[in-house]
């Protein structure tokens, strides 16, 4: 058995701690699409509710999701150095409001559409994300977005942050009055 397959059966055996790690992943994803703990594939995917050991962790993991809320302000650059290569990415998670889910996507909903920014929603667990300024393919960049996610995400930036988040950025972007 692979890690994947003996991971999956732990987590079947014990779907109090399968709960928290789906909300583990979950929450990452909700501010980095790419967070994935496994590849390709959410955790969440592995599961399935006609399943009885599966739908287990998942009641684990939705019991888990009922807390509060926050909407996050969440901001990457990806920078290059001097000789032309890539430097690791630096961040900034801004933790905005709080709240529940439905009213936090509520309001990033409403907010965004006034302004023109399309917004993802997962209609089954109930994220919502709006990406101001999405993620190009081409290094320097910038990416800027709002998430809601479960409030366990503190406030961090990486130093020297907002210096680098100007430079690049000085060219007019959209902007939602939600901070």
């Amino acid at each position: 058995m692979g890690a994947l397959p003996a991971h999956l059966e732990r987590m079947r055996t014990h779907p109090d701690i399968a709960g928290e790690v789906l909300r583990l992943e979950y929450t990452a994803m909700s501010l980095n699409p790419n967070a994935k703990l496994y590849g390709r594939k959410t955790l969440l995917e592995f599961f399935d509710r006609v399943r009885p050991r599966d739908r287990a962790c998942l009641e684990a993991f939705e019991r888990e999701l009922d807390m509060p809320w926050a909407l996050y302000r969440v901001r990457r650059l990806f920078l290059v150095s001097a000789g032309g290569g890539r430097r690791p990415v630096m961040r900034s998670t801004e933790r905005v409001d709080t709240g529940r889910p439905r009213q936090l996507a509520h309001r990033l909903i409403s907010v965004s559409q006034r302004h023109g920014v399309d917004v993802e929603r997962d209609p089954v667990y109930g994220r919502a994300r709006a990406w101001l300024r999405p993620r190009s393919t081409a290094w320097p960049m910038a990416e800027e977005l709002f998430a809601t996610a479960p409030a366990r995400v503190i406030d961090k930036q990486d130093d020297n942050f907002e210096p680098h988040w100007r430079a690049l950025t000085s060219s007019p972007t959209a902007q939602l009055p939600l901070d």
